[in-house]
């Protein structure tokens, strides 16, 4: 019954935290269509397999033709997504149940990271805190980023895998735990590599403990085991067959595997059979380190370097050091600053500061510890990569809703009335003082001229103006990155390259025909059979070409330059800019 008490007015709260979303981004809703590229092309790639597209086969055939390449996302994602579609596409439609998959689906995944909070606070603090730490979850900026409705790409479920994990520290059967953790970890590197930095750093937590206390090799142990015997089964569910000769950086592949393999053919003997002696300890622990990265350098050398050590240097220059989210803080605007690490993150490193100068002895100290490392070590990788700090903020939770409980008690216990309604309103500045701080900072300064050239942009590219390219015959189509999967999504039309770092040769070469002189950028053309450009004028990314390249080919279309083998093509209520090309052979047989 007290497990009941605590998880039903959690589950009241996630329903109320669920209408205040859905009604927040109804206008998203109303468009079908996800918040940016990767939710899109998440849904296209969807629709391909639900449309008769081999589940081991996740090749994009409409990006980059005719080196189109798979994705570097297993189907995973994809699964409760379908399973939605399928369920209500004969109630609603084949649109409507698209729709109402990308509003379930994010919101069921906020519930289940809402109740792992909740359940990792419980170990730590008191149930009240546990409580409030698991509604706070929907008060995180960074959070609420990735899991809200029409937000359906994997980085959802990555911050449940992260939270997973870490609960299953606290188990206190390390069977159990170890087999737990070890499935989280593998499931979590077959979705993304994205999660290999943190699940070195739970693996390192288990290795220390183990080194220095005998008892603590049973969760390592059973980790390792789990861990190497899911990443097998998920590598080969996903992928169908073993090549030990296809291996990518930028996923779990042979190499990987090969390399987990030896490292575990020492460590699980060594954790074993090793006795308590800290040396041998931690030899065996370097000689399983070596062998594995000797594996991974003969098998796979290119993958030494990182996920992205292969990929075209031009896309490295142009795209890759240009996209924030996986840049350090430090690359960020102010308020995007101020915004990710002004909630859990900033509250919850001064309430752990606060907590250990304080020495409560109400709180265990070996569990503290375990919430302390996890939450520091993902403060520290969210300092280097903007994207990681949503799993910062969720593990800042606790601590943060101890600030705030504690606050709220020394605020209700001020005799003055008008004190106390004082500090207890100013509890909230404790939830969310980043965004409170950037719509005070807003309020004062505005930003108008700003808002006026992204509301260009947004009234030239949105879905409805590039669902008008309906009009035209089915083609191949030059488009910047970003507008490649409404594209694929909007139309039956196929595109040179999407903002998917896979296809680095079209995307190089879409590069090349944007900034290359005309005559370059038609051969270029030709070489992938484009028939349409399609832009908008003030579109940032061409906007970056035509700086750096003035004599270029969208630099000199932009000027009003005329080029007998472009020709204009006018839409219909549509500002986009459409230029059919004008195919060699035509003209020579003109």
């Amino acid at each position: 019954m007290d497990r009941l008490r605590g998880k039903f007015p959690l589950f009241l709260i996630w329903l109320a935290v669920c209408v205040v979303l859905i009604l927040v981004t109804r206008g998203q809703i109303m468009t079908g269509i996800g918040w940016d590229p990767d939710d899109q092309l998440r849904m296209v790639q969807l629709r391909d397999w639900l449309g008769g597209q081999n589940w081991f086969d996740t090749t994009q055939y409409r990006i980059g033709e005719p080196d189109s390449q798979p994705m570097h996302w297993p189907r995973w994602i994809e699964l409760p997504l379908a399973l939605v579609v399928l369920l209500l596409k004969p109630l609603i439609g084949a649109t409507g149940a698209e729709t109402a998959a990308m509003v379930i689906i994010p919101l069921v995944t906020l519930g289940i990271a809402m109740w792992l909070v909740f359940k990792i606070s419980e170990h730590v603090f008191d149930s009240k805190v546990a409580i409030l730490a698991g509604a706070l979850t929907a008060t995180a900026v960074p959070i609420v980023a990735q899991i809200r409705p029409m937000r359906v790409d994997h980085h959802g479920w990555q911050i449940v895998l992260a939270l997973m994990a870490l609960w299953t520290m606290f188990w206190p059967d390390k069977r159990k735990g170890g087999l737990a953790m070890g499935a989280a970890l593998a499931l979590w590197l077959s979705i993304s590599l994205e999660g290999l930095p943190l699940s070195v750093a739970f693996v390192v937590l288990l290795t220390f403990r183990w080194i220095f206390k005998t008892e603590e090799g049973v969760r390592l142990f059973w980790t390792l085991l789990s861990f190497l015997t899911s990443s097998f089964i998920l590598y080969l569910a996903s992928q169908g067959s073993f090549d030990s000769a296809r291996n990518y950086c930028d996923a779990i592949s042979p190499a990987h595997l090969f390399a987990c393999t030896v490292g575990a053919a020492i460590m699980l003997p060594a954790i074993k059979l090793l006795p308590s002696n800290i040396g041998l300890r931690i030899a065996s622990l370097a000689v399983a380190g070596i062998a594995a990265l000797a594996v991974l350098h003969h098998s796979a050398p290119q993958c030494i370097g990182g996920a992205f050590n292969t990929m075209d240097p031009l896309v490295r220059k142009y795209w890759l050091v240009n996209i924030l989210e996986g840049l350090p803080i430090w690359y960020q605007n102010p308020k995007t600053m101020i915004t990710l690490l002004g909630g859990s993150i900033i509250v919850g490193l001064g309430s752990l500061i606060y907590i250990v100068r304080a020495q409560s002895r109400q709180i265990d100290r070996n569990k503290l510890l375990v919430l302390a490392y996890a939450f520091l070590w993902a403060l520290l990788l969210s300092l280097f990569v903007q994207r990681a700090t949503a799993v910062a903020a969720a593990f800042a939770l606790p601590f943060m809703a101890w600030a705030v409980h504690r606050a709220f008690i020394w605020a209700r216990g001020i005799k003055r009335p008008v004190s106390r309604i004082l500090a207890t309103a100013s509890v909230i500045f404790l939830i969310m003082p980043g965004p409170l701080a950037i719509a005070l900072f807003s309020g004062i300064t505005g930003n108008e001229e700003q808002g006026e050239a992204k509301s260009e942009t947004a009234i030239c590219e949105n879905n409805e103006s590039l669902a008008r390219l309906n009009a035209l015959p089915r083609a191949n189509i030059l488009a910047p990155f970003d507008y490649g999967p409404r594209i694929l999504l909007l139309t039956p039309h196929h595109v040179l390259a999407t903002s998917h770092h896979r296809n680095d040769k079209a995307m190089a070469d879409q590069i090349r025909a944007f900034t290359s002189k005309p005559k370059v950028a038609r051969n270029l053309l030709e070489e992938h059979n484009i028939r349409y450009i399609v832009a908008c004028e003030a579109e940032p990314e061409l906007a970056f070409y035509a700086k750096k390249h003035p004599q270029g080919l969208w630099s000199l279309l932009v000027k009003g330059e005329k080029l007998d083998w472009l020709q204009p093509v006018y839409l219909r209520d549509n500002e986009l800019l459409v230029w059919r090309v004008v195919s060699k052979d035509l003209r020579n047989t003109m």
